[in-house]
């Protein structure tokens, strides 16, 4: 068995991480160069730093403010959510889940996940069709699903939202068929490349490329 294989069964990737989801939509080389040649030494930004500093800083003031940011009057939050799927081959730690339920039942889970940095180039208008957009909302549509399968019986999630720390606001995704469907079925296409061993194509905007850490393990760019 290869050494990117260690650990898993019959050569099968058996988990996917949230951030492996995210990444393969913004170039699918990064999850590649983690699970195929894990030895190669690439180093933390501070801008990876800095985001994991934020997010700890965001919970604390999370938990003194009211939920009028997300448009509730109520709800029971939990933070750093662990959640995991064999069936879905997923796994990951939420920032957080809010609750809402009416006469003790649940009527609505929703992911939050915080972001360190506005989404919105060039203003509120522009945000939803930014390149940083794209993979966030599929990092929370692959949180929405593993939500899902956690709590089967509850109804199905229909919306969650980024948070994003710089502004102080949170952006409201709908999870759609179409983006639950990706988002279910993009750890098969991870696992496709991770057996084959075949490197993807390079994303065609290389502008994606300039401040990339893995851009000197590629030779063609």
């Amino acid at each position: 068995m290869p050494p990117w294989a260690q650990g898993w069964q019959g050569g099968r990737a058996k988990m996917f991480s949230v951030t492996d989801l995210k990444q393969a939509v913004y170039c699918e080389r990064i999850p590649y160069f983690d699970r195929c040649l894990p030895g190669l030494s690439v180093l933390k930004t501070p801008k990876m730093a800095e985001g994991a500093i934020q997010n700890e800083t965001e919970e604390d003031r999370e938990r003194r403010r009211s939920l009028r940011a997300y448009g509730l009057q109520r709800g029971a939050r939990r933070y750093e959510v662990a959640l995991a799927s064999e069936r879905l081959g997923l796994s990951g730690v939420l920032d957080m889940l809010i609750t809402v339920e009416e006469d003790g039942a649940v009527v609505e889970r929703i992911p939050v996940d915080y972001k360190n940095a506005d989404p919105r180039p060039g203003g509120v208008a522009g945000w939803h069709g930014s390149e940083v957009w794209r993979n966030w909302r599929m990092q929370l549509a692959a949180y929405a699903v593993l939500v899902e399968d956690a709590w089967p019986d509850d109804p199905p999630v229909r919306r969650g939202f980024i948070y994003a720390i710089p502004v102080g606001r949170a952006f409201e995704v709908e999870m759609t068929d179409a983006l639950r469907a990706r988002a279910r079925g993009l750890p098969e296409r991870l696992r496709d490349m991770v057996e084959r061993e075949i490197m993807p194509e390079a994303p065609d905007d290389r502008r994606r490329c300039s401040a990339c850490e893995y851009r000197r393990f590629c030779n063609d760019i």
